[in-house]
């Protein structure tokens, strides 16, 4: 019995995820969460000075437009269960797919994208320094 015990604890510990790893799945939660409040402040944390932000449509953003477009517009973006998220010393890579609400002629419509960020590991925490989504085939 404790044997069995033994090698179910061994076995989770093995399975958990790296620290670092932890680090960036938060850091994309406080992302998501600061894009739907459109705080300015945290997402000015959250993103890197350099940021090349390329939306499905390819226009391309950087901080300062990036910022200053998601506190006006809020977006809903939801990002699917089940992201990848590499890590490369202080460098990740997150893959993922997501669905993206918006308002077109006044009906709600709904994008299925699928993106790719990359965070890197600076001084204050993990900031986002590019983000790429392309349209998802209907």
């Amino acid at each position: 019995m404790k044997t069995g015990f033994l090698l179910l604890t061994l076995s989770a510990f093995a399975f958990a995820a790296d620290p670092g790893e932890m680090a960036v799945r938060d850091s994309i939660t406080k992302f998501v969460d600061a894009a739907h409040k459109g705080d300015g402040a945290a997402l000015k944390s959250l993103l890197g000075d350099g940021l090349v932000y390329t939306h499905s449509n390819a226009k391309l953003e950087n901080k300062a437009e990036c910022i200053a477009a998601l506190v006006k517009s809020k977006p809903h973006f939801e990002l699917k269960p089940g992201y990848t998220v590499q890590m490369y010393g202080n460098s990740a890579v997150v893959h993922g797919h997501m669905d993206a609400h918006n308002m077109a002629d006044g009906k709600a419509t709904t994008t299925k994208l699928d993106y790719v960020m990359v965070w890197v590991k600076v001084a204050s925490g993990w900031q986002m320094v590019a983000r790429h989504t392309a349209k998802l085939p209907v």
